[in-house]
């Protein structure tokens, strides 16, 4: 009888229907299907996404999605991840004739994200810094430490423009070395691993340490350690977060 359609997980270099199995979103089994040299990680289910409204039920669902990448990874190597919710759907033909057509017309691509994923995994990276810190270095610059020379001197209303001045000063060094900075940790760690993504952060005047980089890298498992070590030594003044090892989500779609 034919599926009506299938869920998902992600497609792995493995041509053949192995006997493979793992327990997926509401305990169902995930096995293979195969065409050409991918098979997909899926698991029979109904012509429409699960619901999102329960965040509880959304996160455990997202958890059990990304186990089973996990156990992926071990076993093959590597995987491409699917977002959560792929669904085949059936449609003039089969949910399965819809599958294997995709992965048959997808070959060329798919070949190029597993060269690239292969044997790898996902991290993800924040380093902070103190904003007021660097803000105080940066008012210790030459030309604003002249125009207070110059301010102490002045009257009442020149007095007022002088220091906007002197502010607006201390903000441009202060952009300049957080830009600086941030080139210097992306170079580092660039020499680590050639794939990198810098991801959206966001400088907020509420927080007492800010988001100076936050960067998603793929490399072996092996290759992290140089990745900590760099980080730790600069870790005193620079407090970073490594997150990982996950499924290579955000180098898919570059693929």
């Amino acid at each position: 009888m034919p599926h009506d359609a299938f869920y998902v997980y992600g497609i792995v270099k493995f041509g053949i229907n192995l006997d493979w199995q793992e327990t997926g979103i509401n305990e169902k089994n995930v096995y293979m299907l195969s065409e050409g040299n991918f098979s997909a990680l899926v698991h029979d289910c109904e012509e429409k996404p699960y619901p999102t409204e329960d965040p509880n039920q959304i996160k455990e669902m997202i958890l059990t999605h990304n186990r089973v990448l996990d156990r992926a990874m071990e076993d093959f190597e590597g995987v491409i991840p699917l977002s959560f919710n792929t669904i085949i759907k059936k449609g003039a033909d089969s949910a399965q004739v819809n599958l294997k057509k995709w992965l048959h017309d997808d070959q060329e691509r798919l070949e190029r994200i597993w060269n690239k994923v292969k044997g790898k995994r996902e991290y993800g990276i924040r380093i902070y810094y103190e904003k007021d810190k660097l803000i105080q270095e940066a008012s210790e610059h030459k030309d604003i430490k002249q125009i207070e020379r110059i301010l102490e001197a002045k009257g009442p209303g020149l007095s007022y423009l002088l220091q906007s001045k002197a502010k607006a000063k201390t903000q441009v060094v202060f952009q300049e070395k957080v830009n600086k900075l941030k080139q210097e940790f992306y170079g580092k760690i660039k020499k680590i691993t050639e794939e990198l993504v810098i991801n959206p952060s966001r400088i907020s005047l509420e927080e007492e340490k800010e988001v100076l980089l936050s960067l998603s890298i793929l490399l072996e498992e092996k290759e992290i350690n140089k990745i900590k070590e760099f980080l730790e030594k600069r870790g005193e003044d620079f407090p970073f977060n490594l997150a990982g090892p996950f499924a290579p989500y955000s180098f898919v779609e570059s693929g």
